[in-house]
């Protein structure tokens, strides 16, 4: 037997990725195959055992693609023709690697007698030649019913002509047994049964069923190989064939975990093993991912589509996840998902670690990862990220040193790089080894960004606690830094934290971080930092007025304007300006309305002519508290003065910021003269409104055009102008009937109300209960209470309307329908149009002359009530 080669030997053609063996010479196959020598070895003895066997024992060799198992034919392939003894007894026929023209046992016979008469052409030209023409005569008479004896027949006598038993090696045999004929496989079994003259070799991409079913043809035919991934040495062996790089056994496991110990995918990245730059390894793997796009996707294409989902979500969570973190991320419930992931385990595509709750599952092969990820999200920061790691363990620390400015440099000059080792920072990664041992301050500046998005991150997923430690390890690391770049990275995260703390409802720690914000850079000149400090004071101020704690408020925001109202920072201005904003509404919940007016007048007075968006934008909060203010004070005239103001000021604007607050001040000003009793002035507030904004599709615009329509139609009905009140809510259904917007549906659902009332007064009571009827078939399903109280309320009515048409039995199912759909909600509205509905449900039997039936309706609303 010839010996695999070692692995210091020189490798002198190039390697087969996809189809071992092609144009290359036995020596050459013999030389590129340094793994699978077990199993190689297995094959041989097999084989050997057939020699002079009455029947043989043949091979079936289980992997998925890229494990080998083409390789290990083509090397069988070598042994059998170099072999002095297997040479004189045994004859490789490989079929093509997909044999697509076999689709009857007949084709199959007649393909091993075309790959027969090429694996002859060297040793006998005249018998390849009579073979082929063979082929011909037979394949022109594929009508006869006998073609499939006479190609047998062909084959048979073929080997005795060699004097060799012929080993047919078949690839894909799973595919070619859904393809063919259903007696292929019995008649198949038949001959490898009886006949010693063929040996069959096949390999499959998985365990596919036939082979442990009694009932198949296939069941215990084989002696069954199954490829593994590669370990670490099998690895170390062919990565140093390909690459010519001899490395150590610990730097070749990163290598093994990136490709999941699939000589294929090794071979793949063998010639990124001299990389010294994080760009241009980055640029080879999208390269790589383009050019073997169609193998990646093969590799998906074969795993069945419920499987391929979960799968989907390991690649795309890359991280060692949890069975609910991988449910959550294929949106599957999670029973489903660990009996998938079992599936996947067992045919090799994940891996997992760990048991009972700790178990987590990654992909075997990493690169599957990075495939997934280029194609789906173009995620380059992740893709740095991981080859940051697979280059820390992959070099060793002397490597790793002479590239730390390398990388320190591509880190400044590309983001997406700096953005990438920040979150291998994140990750725990020992980046600092090469960099003198993390002090140097580029480094700094990235792990203490990588731990501030870290803590983000957390805050996002909604995991508070982890957000908070990740702002502790922040500032207990630097914060005692005087780099301005770290002060600043440690400001944040006390904001960050302060706010964290209010959301979780711990207000005295939220509180205690402002402080310590405030002490730590309240005297400072850097303005990054006294903006965190504006803010913080700021939320301090927001914190103390929740907790009705309105002295502290006030304290707050006069510190704030103390600090900074004489700079000449518009950021901070800013913070003055919302600061003001908030004193005078602190004012007001206090009761002191004067007080409250005056600092808003002194935050109009303190913008002046100004542009800027984010001052005007309190300016107009401050006028439409103003005038709302005034108008419970009941200063009607200042009140509309304050609206004519904002109108006046901003209403030309097209910032949504101050479009609102324009539209919020017509709708008041509405309002406020619906207050005096002006009706036309009232009416023409809300048409200005309308003009304005009735064409938006902005929401906050949306819903004031929805309110005033509205407004409008019951002004006309008070007006005793039907026609326009049914016009203005005619206008506002057509406008708004199909938004799944809660504000605006709620409009619709009062407009419908209303509009069956209206028609009601005119005494259209058909149109009335269309209209009661049309409000309970677009909101009935709906699960918000101000949807539920309009349709209760339009059931009741539809009750009143037919009894007053005399027909009780409507009356009747109406009311009942109302008890049925409410009768089990606590919420009061609800409740008093339930009771309404029992009662005159009861009054209803009683006109009928049902005292029994009306004295249930009694007892039912008492027993409720």
């Amino acid at each position: 037997m010839t010996e695999a080669v070692g692995i210091n030997d020189v490798l002198d053609g190039p390697i087969r990725k996809f189809n071992p063996g092609t144009f290359q010479s036995d020596e050459e196959v013999i030389r590129q195959f340094v793994v699978r020598q077990r199993e190689l070895d297995v094959v041989l003895e097999v084989l050997h055992d057939n020699i002079d066997a009455p029947s043989c024992q043949h091979v079936l060799v289980v992997a998925p693609r890229g494990r080998g198992k083409t390789m290990l034919l083509a090397r069988v392939c070598a042994e059998l023709r170099t072999d002095d003894t297997l040479s004189k007894q045994l004859f490789p026929v490989r079929f093509m690697e997909e044999s697509q023209e076999i689709s009857t046992l007949s084709d199959f016979w007649l393909e091993a007698l075309f790959y027969l008469a090429h694996a002859s052409a060297d040793a006998d030209r005249e018998f390849s030649r009579e073979l082929l023409a063979t082929h011909a005569d037979l394949a022109t008479r594929w009508r006869d019913t006998h073609i499939e004896a006479q190609a047998h027949a062909a084959v048979l006598a073929a080997a005795d002509r060699v004097g060799k038993t012929l080993v047919l090696m078949v690839e894909n045999l799973q595919a070619l047994c859904n393809d063919v004929d259903t007696d292929f496989g019995w008649q198949l079994r038949k001959t490898l049964q009886t006949e010693p003259r063929i040996v069959l070799l096949a390999t499959a991409t998985s365990h596919f069923k036939g082979l442990d079913d009694a009932t198949q043809p296939f069941f215990e035919l084989f002696r069954v190989i199954n490829l593994k991934p590669l370990d670490t040495d099998a690895c170390r062996r062919l990565w140093s064939m390909v690459s010519g790089d001899m490395r150590k056994r610990r730097e070749i496991q990163p290598l093994r975990i990136l490709t999941g110990g699939c000589p294929r995918l090794l071979v793949i990245v063998a010639t990124f093993g001299q990389h010294r730059s994080l760009r241009h390894l980055l640029g080879d793997l999208v390269s790589l991912v383009d050019d073997h796009t169609e193998y990646f996707r093969g590799h998906l294409e074969v795993i069945a589509k419920t499987e391929r989902r979960v799968y989907l979500a390991v690649l795309d969570l890359w991280q060692p996840s949890s069975p609910s973190e991988i449910a959550l991320r294929a949106r599957m419930d999670i029973r489903a998902v660990s009996a998938l992931l079992g599936r996947l385990v067992d045919r090799g595509a994940v891996l997992v670690d760990g048991k009972g709750r700790k178990r987590r599952y990654s992909a075997a092969a990493r690169l599957y990862c990075i495939y997934y990820k280029l194609r789906r999200e173009r995620d380059e920061a992740t893709l740095v990220q991981y080859l940051v790691q697979f280059m820390v363990v992959f070099y060793s620390d002397d490597e790793w040193s002479e590239l730390a400015d390398t990388l320190l440099f591509e880190a400044r000059q590309e983001p997406v790089i700096r953005k990438g080792m920040e979150r291998a920072l994140i990750a725990g990664v020992q980046v600092g080894n090469g960099f003198g041992a993390g002090n140097k301050p580029e480094v700094q500046k990235m792990l203490a960004k990588a731990l501030l998005d870290k803590g983000i991150m957390h805050g996002q997923r909604g995991e508070s606690r982890a957000e908070l430690d990740v702002y502790d390890e922040l500032v207990a690391r630097f914060g005692d830094s005087d780099s301005p770049e770290l002060q600043k990275q440690v400001a944040i995260a006390l904001l960050n934290k302060g706010v964290t703390h209010g959301q979780r409802g711990e207000s005295k720690a939220e509180l205690d971080v402002y402080d310590e914000l405030i002490a730590r850079f309240g005297d400072s000149d850097a303005l990054e930092l006294l903006e965190r400090v504006a803010k913080a004071l700021f939320n301090k101020g927001l914190s103390h007025g929740q907790s009705g704690e309105s002295g502290a408020a006030l304290e707050a925001y006069d510190d704030l304007i103390g600090r900074f109202e004489d700079s000449d920072a518009p950021r901070l201005q800013v913070q003055v300006t919302r600061a003001l904003l908030n004193k005078g509404v602190t004012h007001g919940q206090r009761g002191e309305s004067q007080t409250e007016l005056d600092v808003y007048d002194e935050l109009i007075g303190r913008i002046g002519d100004s542009d800027v968006l984010e001052f005007l934008e309190q300016v107009a909060k401050a006028l439409i508290n103003k005038g709302i203010t005034h108008g419970q004070r009941g200063e009607s005239e200042a009140a509309l003065a304050a609206y004519d103001d904002l109108i006046a000021r901003f209403g030309a604007s097209n910032a949504l910021e101050l479009q609102v607050p324009v539209a919020q001040a017509l709708f008041n000003k509405g309002i406020t003269h619906n207050q005096r009793s002006e009706s036309e002035a009232e009416l023409a507030a809300y048409d200005d409104l309308l003009t304005r904004f009735a064409a938006s599709d902005t929401l906050e615009l949306q819903v004031h055009v929805a309110q005033a329509m509205f407004n409008k139609g019951v002004i006309h009905r008070k007006r005793g102008e039907s026609e326009a009140a049914l016009a203005a809510y005619d206008d506002l259904v057509a406008r708004f009937g199909a938004s799944d917007t809660p504000e605006l549906q709620v409009q619709v659902a009062e407009a419908l109300f209303n509009k069956g009332i209206t028609h009601g007064q005119r005494s259209e009571s058909e149109a009335e209960l269309a209209a009661y009827d049309d409000l309970a078939a677009r909101f009935g399903a709906s699960d918000t209470l101000e949807l539920h109280v309009q349709v209760a309320k339009a059931m009741f009515n539809k009750g009143i309307t037919h009894r007053r048409r005399a027909e009780s039995e409507a009356a009747l199912a109406a009311y009942s329908d109302l008890v049925a759909r409410f009768g089990a909600s606590n919420a009061l509205e609800l409740q008093v149009q339930v009771a309404e509905a029992l009662f005159n449900k009861g009054v209803t039997h009683g006109q009928r002359g049902q005292p029994e039936a009306a004295l249930a309706a009694y007892d039912d609303l008492v027993t409720r009530f």
